[in-house]
């Protein structure tokens, strides 16, 4: 009987070790495995080859998840069902809600200029209160709305263009009216916030519309789409908008000339037209782009965003095809991707001069339509030397309204 169990004992043992043994084997195969894996993976890998898959995600992610065909804005300013979402349609109920910020993209932005990372985390935010809204479309019949894009402290550039060429008249005819158009700032004027200086000019020339984010250089974009949410409300009834800065000067004569040729109730988009351009990938350029933001191809042909005109059809509908559009820096380049999206063509015009220095030719301004970077003291010079011209001028100085 003991030799029994021993031996019962001893095959136990035994087979409990080979047991183990194999255990053992497969373990250190899979160890093996694993290394001979590691090995090879360090060995084929390319910094290269993993960024370009990186940004091919980033944007399969940002023209499938960020592009959703509900409007960002619709998104920022409203509580959606799922079937809502869903379905692309919104409910119209605005919420007091306020717009939080997205941190997808700070790991892309995260060693760019911080204004990169503030427009990237707000980009979706469309919806602002309007502070001060002018009065500029509230009678009919106005033919030409001065469309003026402004900052607060710029208040002597709005002085020279309200006695100058941005006069509200009546031009061969045609009610010309104007409107500022601007956003809140932190500047200060002798340690004196300029907001003053807005309260005081909305009250006497009733012409300031102020919304209420914070001006950048990114967020010019921003307020040509609430300019556009605007007009859609306010102004449907205004027939063409000249839009342009307020470093500007423009012959309303020539202007008004120009409009009285082209129906209202079509498609205008006019101006220094730039075609095949491309961003700018010069990281210490005020237009730098990154390749997350647009890739590589032109933009699409656009305006100077100096100054231009648009009839108010038009408007309307870069207002609707603004809203399934991101945002993008570059405030006349979204205007050209809005309009080729509305199939709105923009035409090219050799009176609208938006860079380079025009000399200070009574004879060549009596031609133009647009001339862009003039100062107010310059802008005054201009105006003077335009009413006191009597020398007639030749052709070979004037450069003629027609395109």
């Amino acid at each position: 009987m003991k030799l029994v169990v021993a031996c019962c004992s001893e095959r136990a043992i035994y087979q409990f070790a080979v047991m183990n043994t194999a255990v053992l084997i497969r373990g250190m195969k899979g160890v093996l495995i694993f290394s001979v894996v590691l090995m090879v993976g360090f060995s084929l890998y390319n910094p290269v080859i993993v960024m370009k898959k990186k940004l091919t995600f980033l944007s399969y992610f940002d023209e499938f998840v960020w592009r959703s065909k509900v409007p960002p804005a619709a998104i920022n300013s409203r509580n959606l069902t799922t079937a809502e979402v869903l379905s692309g349609q919104p409910r119209a109920e605005p919420t007091p809600q306020p717009c939080h910020p997205n941190p997808a993209f700070n790991s892309l932005t995260s060693k760019l200029k911080p204004i990169y990372k503030d427009f990237m985390m707000y980009r979706h935010c469309r919806n602002f209160p309007l502070l001060r809204k002018a009065s500029s479309c509230d009678r009919e019949g106005t033919f030409l709305l001065l469309a003026i894009k402004s900052l607060a402290e710029h208040a002597d550039r709005r002085a020279s263009i309200r006695s100058t060429w941005g006069q509200e008249r009546v031009v061969e005819g045609a009610l010309v009216r104007r409107v500022f158009l601007l956003g809140l700032t932190e500047r200060q004027i002798r340690s004196q916030a300029v907001q003053a200086l807005v309260d005081h000019e909305s009250k006497q020339y009733n012409d300031i519309i102020q919304w209420g984010f914070r001006e950048s250089f990114f967020n010019v974009t921003l307020k040509e789409t609430l300019f556009w949410q605007w007009f859609s409300q306010d102004c449907r009834a205004v027939k063409f908008v000249f839009k342009g800065d307020d470093d500007v000067f423009v012959n309303v004569e020539n202007v008004v000339d120009f409009l009285k040729e082209h129906n209202p109730s079509r498609d205008l988009y006019v101006g220094d037209v730039f075609r095949n351009w491309y961003p700018s990938r010069a990281e210490n350029s005020k237009y730098y782009i990154p390749l997350f933001l647009y890739g590589n191809k032109p933009y699409p042909p656009y305006a100077g965003g100096g100054g231009y005109l648009l009839s108010g059809m038009s408007i309307l509908k870069l207002h609707k095809a603004a809203e399934f559009e991101e945002l993008f820096p570059i405030d006349d380049a979204f205007v050209g991707i809005c309009a080729q999206k509305a199939n709105i063509e923009v035409i090219m015009h050799r009176g609208f001069r938006t860079y380079g220095n025009i000399p200070y030719d009574p004879c060549i301004y009596q031609g133009l339509m647009v001339v862009h970077r003039v100062m107010p003291n310059e802008l005054w010079l201009i105006w003077s030397l335009l009413k006191i011209n009597t020398k007639p001028c030749s052709h070979f100085t004037r450069v003629f309204v027609k395109p």
